[in-house]
């Protein structure tokens, strides 16, 4: 006993209570990962035994169960945490403490585990407008959204209906996640529906920022605790809807909504770092409006805009998609232009958070039509593989139809690598299609 205690590094006292006393001494986790340790077993090996026996068999104690699926979660022993999360579930006493413990997993990057207490919520909270309940469905939507866009939907519309439950400060976060997903899938009406709220919610923290400054006797802490600044959220309200007005061809209504961003140094910004986003919206102000003018077909300002875009690097896929897009609309040629910024459109392929896979997605297929309208059929099918290839990896149906369709038209041109390669992507979709529908059966 005493040379085992040694090597594990436990009292002898709490060791001969744990193995000897009747009913013998609960053992704590810790106690557990020092006689694992001491006995030569991985890490957890023990943690299913634990769960079985302390916490299955006998009704757990918070104070101990907590920390036992906190190191679960950092061993990723997550069969345990579902074993135990069963049982608990029959006690809905213990929603609270299962939430709180999902959130400190989130916020110290245990996102699986997380999920599993966050679905144990949803599952077993009784209030459908509960704020924690809403918090789980967004923590679970935060963890789903990737490069596929399906998935992003249905993650989406699952969240949705929480989102006006969620606290202001996670809620304005939610609203410009929502914005991303349905401005990839073209929603332009919800766009605009989701951008009002957004900036109704911004307006209303703004007010409550102001008044609570105007009460308080500190000056110096924030009464308000925003992830982002009210700047960051106002801009994206105005940005995204007057983007929406755009794509649905109102003109004059998303120059206004441009305006009104242009200038954010009403906000009152209280850092350098604020200041410099109050600058870029001004920045991304002016490009949007060359956006307005490049679309109507004014080609005498192609010029300025493309200086603009050599002195602004991070608008160039987006203002070249724009460029393009003009350009197959009036028939005009931007040889020249694409000339200038070889260099950049080669360098496109790094680019690959899922904003930058969309504007490469819309670049690709306008930039496939412009070539096969100018007779350079060989640069248009190459083109139209790449967008076949990022409609694969984003799950982007429209394009996908869209850039199949393309290829058909101008197939005769295509080479035998040209052919495989486009078979190749069919196939691949075709698989998937098949195991999507599969599953839902």
């Amino acid at each position: 006993m005493q040379s085992f205690a040694e090597r594990a590094g436990v009292n002898r006292g709490t060791l001969s209570a744990i193995i000897n006393r009747n009913p013998p001494r609960k053992i704590s986790v810790r106690e557990l990962d020092l006689i694992t340790k001491g006995m030569g077993l991985p890490e957890g090996e023990l943690y299913n035994l634990y769960a079985e026996e302390c916490f299955i068999q006998s009704v757990p104690h918070w104070r101990r169960l907590k920390p036992f699926l906190l190191r679960c979660a950092q061993t990723g022993k997550l069969v345990c945490i579902e074993k135990v999360l069963v049982m608990l579930l029959d006690n809905l006493s213990h929603i609270g403490e299962i939430f709180a413990t999902a959130e400190q997993m989130y916020e110290q990057g245990y996102m699986e585990a997380s999920q599993i207490l966050y679905q144990s919520v949803i599952e077993g909270e009784k209030y459908n407008n509960s704020e924690r309940l809403a918090v789980s469905h967004y923590r679970v939507f935060q963890m789903a959204v990737g490069k596929d866009m399906e998935a992003n939907l249905r993650a989406a519309l699952q969240f949705e209906p929480y989102r006006k439950s969620l606290p202001v400060e996670l809620r304005l976060d939610a609203l410009v996640e929502l914005l991303k997903i349905y401005f990839f899938i073209h929603n332009w009406r919800h766009i605009i529906e989701l951008s009002d709220e957004l900036i109704q919610q911004s307006q209303a923290a703004f007010r409550e920022r102001k008044r609570r400054r105007k009460n308080s006797t500190s000056l110096r802490r924030d009464p308000v605790w925003l992830r982002r600044s009210l700047i960051h959220y106002y801009g994206q309200g105005y940005l995204c809807k007057a983007t929406a007005l755009q794509k649905m061809g109102d003109f004059e209504e998303a120059r206004m909504e441009i305006s009104r961003y242009s200038d954010l140094s009403w906000l009152e910004p209280a850092s350098d770092e604020e200041e410099q986003e109050v600058m870029k919206y001004t920045s991304w102000a002016r490009a949007n409006s060359y956006t307005l003018d490049i679309l109507a077909g004014r080609q005498e300002v192609l010029d300025d805009y493309a200086d603009f875009l050599r002195e602004h690097p991070e608008e160039i896929l987006s203002g070249l998609a724009t460029i393009i897009q003009s350009a197959n609309k009036y028939n005009f040629s931007i040889d020249d232009i694409l000339w200038k910024f070889f260099d950049e459109i080669s360098g496109f392929e790094s680019y690959n958070d899922s904003v930058s896979m969309e504007r490469r997605l819309r670049f690709a297929i306008q930039i496939s039509i412009y070539y096969f309208r100018r007779g350079r059929f060989n640069e248009g099918i190459e083109s139209c593989l790449k967008a076949l290839d990022l409609a694969v990896t984003t799950n982007n149906e429209t394009v996908l139809a869209e850039a199949v369709a393309l290829f058909e038209a101008y197939r005769s041109y295509s080479g035998p690598s040209q052919e495989q390669i486009f078979k190749t992507v069919i196939e691949q979709m075709r698989v998937r299609t098949t195991l999507k529908y599969s599953m839902q059966l």
